[in-house]
């Protein structure tokens, strides 16, 4: 079955939940999806070299490490390159991320 969607999406590690919402953050729950993972109030923006997608949905709960699903198009809509890497931006900081970067076809 396929979804009618490919949505763009954030797992976040607790290292990075830190440096992106604050010390001691925590995710905070806002639509229940399944086998205990949510989607957060908390969003995030995602940077490349040439471009940068805001209001992006982060899935808890926190991980041991962070990865980024992208949709189709987004690696070019973000000018992203092998190794090149992105910036994740929060409200309180960001976090440059060179792997666990997925795209969708």
């Amino acid at each position: 079955m396929r979804k009618p969607h490919q949505p763009r999406f954030v797992r976040l590690g607790a290292p990075h939940v830190d440096a992106l919402f604050g010390p001691a953050a925590q995710l905070s729950p806002r639509i229940e999806i399944s086998g205990g993972r949510f989607v957060a109030r908390e969003r995030v923006s995602v940077v490349g070299k040439s471009g940068r997608i805001d209001g992006v949905a982060v899935v808890g709960p926190v991980e041991d490490r962070s990865t980024v699903r992208l949709g189709p198009g987004d690696i070019e809509r973000l000018g992203l390159d092998a190794g090149g890497g992105l910036l994740l931006v929060g409200p309180a900081g960001e976090v440059r991320l060179t792997d666990g970067i997925q795209a969708t076809a």
